[in-house]
């Protein structure tokens, strides 16, 4: 997403059976067609609401021939954040900057057989990297290597490890894309897909965190993931509050906090995974309702029997 942009952008047509049978055809991918409302985008992120999608026209990108992916122990979220606005002025070809807490971190090392740090000593946040390039005669390890160099000296981060082999890349990889997995391990999780603006994001996190850790004594709140886009998967664990009920006692009034604390900072409690069954109450509890009756108008127009995903996004 951070170098060409969400899926949705990458979408340059749709083809979709509606619900009354028709077909809308979209695949022209003209880049230029202003004939009214744009029924390709309201298909998109509707969860299958408003018809079946059977075909797409996507945009593609130059394949990439080479990549560099580096593990970084920074001192806080907002040294993240200015680490990744480093690099972003100095390198176009950033295409993943994942934060994890350490504590994070330490659940997969301790759950992943065959996981290991891959820094020396403790950092209290840690960011993934990964920057590409589509043009042969372009070092992008080379360029890693100055950039967290020159970040170093300025004091942006505390230590970095550049993968040396396409192995060692995937390892530093898993260790972010084991912490979910991890967390299951470790007992029980709620997890939220949030976004909030890029530069709101540290603080957020930072903040929900110890508000919810405050309310609930015995909890651990954090934030890991999509830094880069305003995507942060908001995690709370149980921790010593741990019970069977912990979900239906607790885990509701923790969703609504968190989501407050979401609507307020102008973000979105829905992310990237969508709105789905499990999410409509709070979201007609928080959307504005000019959307909402935006989506009731437009679900009764094109699906007036309700036949299409019955009782999913439209509250």
């Amino acid at each position: 997403m951070l170098k060409f942009g969400t899926m949705r952008s990458l979408v340059a047509g749709v083809e979709a059976v509606l619900p009354d049978g028709s077909i809308h055809d979209g695949l022209s991918a003209l880049k230029k067609d202003n004939r009214g409302y744009s029924l390709d985008q309201l298909l998109i992120g509707a969860e299958g609401t408003l018809g079946v999608v059977t075909a797409v026209a996507l945009r593609l990108v130059p394949a990439i021939v080479a990549r560099a992916v580096a593990w970084v122990g920074v001192e806080s979220p907002a040294r993240a954040l200015q680490l990744l606005r480093f690099l972003e002025a100095r390198n176009d070809g950033i295409e993943g900057f994942e934060l994890v807490p350490e504590d994070c971190l330490q659940l997969v090392l301790k759950h992943l057989p065959g996981t290991r740090p891959p820094l020396r000593g403790s950092h209290p946040w840690h960011v993934l990297v990964e920057m590409t390039t589509a043009k042969r005669a372009i070092d992008i390890g080379g360029q890693m290597e100055r950039l967290l160099g020159q970040a170093l000296k300025d004091d942006i981060l505390g230590d970095a490890a550049i993968a040396t082999s396409e192995s060692q890349a995937e390892a530093f990889w898993k260790l972010r894309d084991s912490i979910s997995e991890a967390e299951r391990a470790e007992g029980q999780t709620l997890a939220h897909d949030i976004s909030v603006p890029v530069a709101d994001m540290p603080d957020f996190i930072v903040d929900a965190s110890a508000e919810i850790e405050r309310r609930f004594r015995g909890v651990i709140a954090t934030g890991f993931g999509h830094l880069g886009d305003g995507n942060i998967h908001f995690h709370g664990r149980a921790g010593t509050r741990s019970a069977p009920d912990w979900y239906e006692s607790e885990g509701q009034e923790i969703t609504h906090i968190v989501d407050d604390l979401v609507t307020a900072a102008g973000g979105s409690i829905s992310a990237e995974h969508g709105i789905g069954q499990l999410k409509r109450a709070e979201f007609a509890r928080l959307a504005d309702p000019a959307r909402v009756h935006a989506l009731r108008a437009i679900k009764q127009a094109l699906d007036p029997l309700g036949i299409m995903n019955p009782g999913k996004l439209v509250p």
